[in-house]
Order: structure tokens, then sequence, then C-alpha cells
């Protein structure tokens, strides 16, 4: 390590920071990116070399991680991979300016830093935050239950922490900095340990509503050809009607399960929505619309069908996905909406939609005879956004339903890594979470991340279950994002100070 392999680490970081992610159970890779990243950056001695360093880290992950994107859309993929590690370069610059002052330092405050660096890349039109080192530790919910308090952010935070802790332990591991490190990841494991498992035993209070998840397993390179439309509609309601008549409170299908403009296409829409009558059973279902005012600005959306078969309630995706969905920032300027990165040109929701259910009939219970349900819906990769779940919970939300559709990616690591967000989203907001991805995977979850029932991927099945609804707010509802808005605030300052109110270059550089 002592030697001129900058790049070489960089690269191995990348490849345990890929590495850390579902599937796979070796989110503890996570514990040590930073420490063959820092002993990369120590050995720079330029600014352009940090930037360098730090483009390269996040390129190798990036590509490690999305890989699968250049199935459906090669450009899309090239376009984020080349982006992504923008955000990287910006952590090593940050990290080598304040280097130059002190090494322990830079080191020290890296869980400011990376905090602040994924709250900036979690907001807005070009909003990512895929690749948060938090998102790393959803195979181990025991550890994230204190995400209830700090949010995703608060457990990126632990984990950059661990990384100071290893790097201090290696650097010098007969030192006194080294014994503290020592006993500092005992405190962090032991606390979120001691935390989690008291969380995990609570019991999980609430009202019982009954849910069918249809996990149509449709190939979406074939459903939205003109002579498979009238086999997608007739597969979806025969699945509905398999369900029978008010045996659930809510049948939920995929994201653009109706593979058309439900407005203009009755001939495809209106046998899923006559079966949702012969169930007499709320239908929530992914379709495509419009502004009624402007057909030009079209939706990836969301309807509520009602047993009657009228559909008022309904929600259009707020959070899109760069590149693919949209070209960020494209009705500004013409020359962004003729770009074409394998996707469609949607425009962004604003209404912060929340659904709204009644208990079946049929219920043992008069009392729970006519009690109205709240729910709100994510499509797609909005359930990777911590900040629009929230919005959702505060509003009144009981539950949360994520619809998407997976299909694109085939049997690659895409479907899991998309599907264990949901696990953060649960503990942070202590809801129960439903997952209908057309061809998997779809699940239950509990509000403490435990993954009660799950599918297969490309079958064609029903899963059912019943959760419970609450309007408890966890203390993350309460406080927001507010661990990386102040990482954020923190991070300025702090590299202002190191950059012009330094000691000479590099007084207790290690290598």
């Amino acid at each position: 390590m002592r030697k001129n392999n900058g790049i070489l680490f960089a690269v191995l970081s990348g490849i345990l920071w890929a590495a850390s992610f579902p599937p796979l159970i070796t989110g503890f890779f996570a514990y040590f990116i930073l420490v063959f990243l820092w002993y990369a950056l120590n050995q720079s001695r330029s600014i352009w070399n940090a930037i360098y360093i730090g483009y390269v880290w996040g390129f190798i992950a990036a590509i490690g991680t999305f890989w699968w994107i250049a199935k459906p859309t090669l450009s899309g993929f090239v376009a984020l991979v080349l982006f992504l590690p923008l955000f990287s370069a910006l952590y090593c610059w940050s990290y080598y300016i304040i280097s130059r002052k002190s090494i322990s330092l830079a080191i020290i405050v890296s869980p400011i830093l990376i905090v602040a660096v994924e709250y900036f890349r979690s907001y807005g039109r070009l909003g990512f935050p895929w690749i948060n080192f938090a998102y790393t530790q959803t195979n181990y919910p025991v550890l994230i239950q204190f995400a209830d308090i700090f949010g995703n952010f608060g457990v990126s935070f632990w984990v950059v922490a661990i990384n100071c802790c290893v790097f201090f332990v290696i650097q010098k591991p007969f030192s006194r900095k080294s014994a503290f490190s020592l006993a500092l990841i005992l405190l962090l494991f032991g606390g979120a340990l001691i935390y989690g498992t008291k969380k995990m035993r609570e019991p999980i209070k609430g009202t019982p509503v009954d849910i069918a998840i249809v996990q149509s397993n449709i190939d979406p390179y074939k459903k939205w050809s003109i002579e498979f439309r009238d086999i997608n509609g007739s597969i979806h309601a025969n699945m509905i009607k398999s369900i029978g008549k008010g045996k659930v409170d809510l049948i939920i299908a995929p994201e653009t399960a109706t593979a058309c403009y439900h407005r203009i296409s009755p001939q495809y829409f209106q046998p899923i929505r006559i079966a949702t009558i012969k169930v007499k059973t709320p239908l929530l279902i992914g379709t495509l619309d419009f502004d009624k005012h402007n057909r030009k600005r079209y939706y990836n959306s969301a309807i509520l069908i009602e047993p009657n078969g009228s559909y008022n309630q309904h929600y259009n995706k707020i959070q899109l996905v760069p590149f693919a969905e949209q070209v960020p920032f494209q009705e500004k300027s013409k020359f962004l909406r003729s770009l074409n990165f394998g996707g469609s040109h949607f425009y962004a929701g604003k209404s912060y939609t929340i659904f709204r259910i009644n208990k079946r009939n049929g219920v043992k219970k008069d009392s729970e005879r006519k009690k109205e349900f709240k729910f709100s819906t994510l499509i797609c990769y909005e359930s990777a956004f911590s900040w629009l779940n929230r919005k959702f919970r505060n509003k009144g939300a009981q539950f949360f339903v994520n619809i998407t559709n997976d299909g694109w990616y085939g049997r690659s690591t895409g479907p899991y890594q998309h599907a264990w967000f949901n696990i953060m989203r649960a503990i942070e907001n202590r809801v129960w979470i439903v997952r209908c991805a057309n061809t998997g995977i779809s699940m239950i979850i509990d509000p403490f991340g435990r993954i009660i029932s799950k599918t297969s991927l490309f079958e064609r099945t029903i899963l059912t279950g019943t959760i419970t609804v609450n309007d408890f707010r966890t203390f993350y509802d309460k406080i927001g994002d507010i661990v990386g808005l102040i990482s954020l605030g923190v991070s300025v300052p702090i590299v202002l100070w190191a950059a012009f109110f330094r000691k000479p270059q590099f007084p207790d550089r290690l290598l």
C-alpha cells in the first residue's frame, strides 16, 4: 500500500462498492470501500489527480452496479455511468483540499462530506440516490432500525464512520488512535444492534387490510405491440377475476399494466375494468395518461378503479428516471427535447396523491365495515427517494404501494437492488409496503423491514397477504433528512476553511 498504486486502489474500491448491494449478502464490503480509496487519494500530489481518482472510483462502481441498464437502453446506460462519477469526483476534490491541511482531519470529516454529496445527488431532476451507502445495508435490517430516527443518510453516515475507524486501525494498529477506533467500532455496531433488536421485538399494531398482488409476468418487449394488447388485457382480467368477489380489500396490478392510454384505448382497458366490477374490489393499476388540456404532456400514472367501475383517483409519477423517462429540463430546450436515450419524454406529476379505499363488506367487525384507509403509490424507482416517501406519509398515507416493471432487465441484479429499497422506506416510516412488479420481485414488507412474503422472478402468480395500517409518525417523519441537510451545510465552510486558511501542504501525509 506504500507504493504508487492509486488507480489500482480506486478500482478495487469501486468494485467493493458495486459488490455491496443486493442480491449479494456482502453488504459488509461497504465497511472497507473508503479505506482503499483513501490510500489512493493520499498518494495524490495534485488536485486534478485526486479528481481523476474519484472519477475512476465512481465509474467502476457505476458500471458494476448498473450494467443491466444497457439491455433496454445502451445510450441511457452510457449517460448514467458518465454522469454519476461526477459526484464521486466532487467528494475526492473536497477530501484533497482538506487533506492538504491534515489527512487525519480529511478522514474524520469524511462521513459529513460523503453524506453531503449523497444528499446533493438525491434531489432535483437529476436526483439519483440508488448508490447511497445506506442501501448496501438493506440485507441487515436489524442494524439499520435507527433509520426511523436519522433516515437513510444517518445510515450512510454510520457506514462511513466505520470506514474511518477501520482505516485508523490498519494505519497504526498498535497506537492509541487505533485502540480508540476499535472501541468506536464496537460502539457503532453495538449501539445499532441493541437498538435494532429492541425495536424488532415490538408488536405490530394497526387495523388489518387484506391485499392481493397480481404479478402478471408479461414480457415488456411484447406487451406494447398492437397484436398483444388484447392478450395483455385478458391476462390481467382473468387473474383479477380468479381472486374472487370481495375476498380482499385491495387488488394491485403492476406499472403500465394497461399497456395503453386508458382514456383513449377502451378496447384494451375495458376487460380490466369489467373484471374489477365483477369482483367488487378496488384495483390499483399502472397506466399511461396525459393532460386533458394538453395531450403533448403525458405521464406515467396509476389509477384506482372503484368497485363500481369509476376511476377518479389518480397519481402521476413525480420523480422520473433521468435519461430514461425524461431528459432533464427538456421543457426548456427544443434540443434537449429532441434527444433520445431509449425512453419517452414524460412529464413529472405535481400532486402528492393519497388514495382512499373502504374496508370491504363481509368483515366480522361492524366497526370496520366502513373504515377508510389511505395509501400512496410509488411508481418504479420512486421507492429510492426518502424525501418523497416521507412527504406521502406526512400527508396521511397509512401504507405504501410500490408498482414497477423490472422485466426490461432480465435475470440481473437490477430487480433485487430495486426491490430492497423498500426495506429502508419501511423502517424510516414504520409502515407496511406492498410491492407489485410485473415480472417480480413482488413482496410484502413489514414496518421493521422484514420481508413477510415474496415472489420469484418471471412467474405468473397472485400473492395475497394481510397488512396493518396506522397513523404513527416516526422521529424521521418529523425531522426529515436533517442529517443530509446539516452535512451539506457544514461541508461547505469546512472545505472553504481548508482551502483558504491552510498550513503548508501535506503536514501529516501518511504515505
